[in-house]
């Protein structure tokens, strides 16, 4: 068995592994499928495992930018992990999520994600439940609703995808967000161009959306004022003669629950995604923190995928900013791939304790990185 970069030439080998595992794509998913797989070939972001010159097993990694405390970090989107079902439990898939970690890390990436099918093969290779995609149902008419002034807006192009990029991470960065993550510009704008997917702009926000058979389904939604969140809302709510629900994946915090003047809101579902840190150190230097916290406390990490990674740290966090200092004095809070992710993500220290992802360290300190790496991580998105 051999993992390496998916060959070209062997598309048609992939996207019949795919096919057996997640079943088969209609023929407008094939063009798309094989688009998006070529582009990931063509940046070292997909690999595959063979056996002999059989491909068995592939997995694409989507480059992305992953917001922490209002702040960007690298973010691997790990995506279509498939494994041929002669081949499951052989290995063959921990030996290929291993190497695009290794992959993740070479590519300048400092963290790693993915929506699991399962998890327990994903916690082998480092990665912990970080955070929720929940979607919800809105009524449209209530959308209609929703007072305000009227903001100007313009129908989106595909020329518009830097500035949809720009507008999404504005929102981001004021809403101090952590999980939300930013698609590359030139897939935007693949959205952009279809004419299936309604977009329209304002000097500081956009909402995407289309038909779903009987409701809207509003893809990205972002605004930086309040004036323009309720005007693109309106958007949507202006077809509820045609449309009464409408779905969509908002943050647990989202304006819009506040907004609406009935309880007219259903959870529709709610779905895992999985963390890993690939680079621990750069994860911590990009990631935001509390402003007006400061905090030192020893932790101990244990990475059998990033040895030089390893070892006793005194995590430094001041000005909003975060630090990850090598020490020789005495280790704190132990952590395994697992518990760092889950602790990065804001998991409280006390559920990684009763959980076995952390030991260790002085039971003093863990309210301080509780406080340190508070979040409600979520992500809007799939991939």
């Amino acid at each position: 068995m051999e993992i390496r970069d998916l060959a070209l030439d062997d598309l048609d080998a992939a996207l019949d592994v795919r096919s057996r595992s997640f079943g088969p794509l209609s023929s407008g998913d094939v063009e798309q499928w094989r688009s998006t797989v070529t582009r990931a070939v063509e940046a070292g972001r997909q690999l595959a495992a063979y056996d002999g010159a059989t491909v068995v097993a592939s997995a694409r990694i989507n480059a992305f930018e992953q917001w922490w405390g209002g702040r960007q970090v690298p973010m691997a989107g790990i995506g279509s992990v498939v494994v041929a079902p002669e081949h499951r439990g052989s290995g063959v898939g921990l030996a290929l999520m291993e190497a695009i970690v290794e992959r993740s890390r070479a590519l300048g990436f400092t963290l790693s994600a993915l929506y699991p099918a399962t998890t327990a093969p994903y916690r082998r290779a480092g990665y912990e439940l970080a955070g929720v995609r929940r979607t919800v149902d809105l009524s449209t008419d209530a959308l209609r609703r929703l007072p305000g002034a009227a903001v100007k807006l313009r129908r989106g192009a595909a020329s518009d995808a830097e500035e949809v990029v720009r507008l999404l991470a504005a929102q981001a960065r004021t809403r101090h967000d952590s999980g939300p993550f930013g698609w590359e510009a030139a897939e935007i704008s693949v959205d952009l161009a279809d004419d299936e997917v309604l977009t329209y702009l304002a000097d500081d926000g956009v909402v995407s959306y289309g038909f779903a058979g009987d409701r809207f389904q509003v893809h990205t939604i972002g605004a930086t004022s309040p004036e323009t969140l309720r005007a693109l809302w309106r958007v949507v709510g202006s077809g509820s003669s045609t449309r009464a629900t409408t779905r969509v994946a908002l943050g647990p915090a989202d304006p819009v629950f506040w907004l609406l003047a009935d309880n007219e809101v259903s959870v529709a579902s709610s779905q895992w995604w999985m963390l890993r840190l690939v680079d621990a150190a750069a994860a911590v230097a990009e990631r935001g923190f509390p402003a007006g916290l400061t905090v030192e406390v020893p932790v101990t990490l244990s990475d059998p995928l990033d040895p030089a990674g390893s070892g006793t740290f005194v995590l430094a966090v001041a000005g909003a900013r975060g630090v990850l200092r090598r020490t020789d004095g005495p280790g704190g809070l132990a952590l395994e791939p697992r518990g760092a992710a889950a602790l990065f993500a804001g998991t409280p220290v006390a559920t990684l304790r009763a959980a076995g992802l952390a030991t260790g360290g002085e039971p003093a300190h863990d309210a301080l990185l509780d406080a340190a790496f508070a979040a409600t991580p979520f992500m809007t998105d799939y991939f």
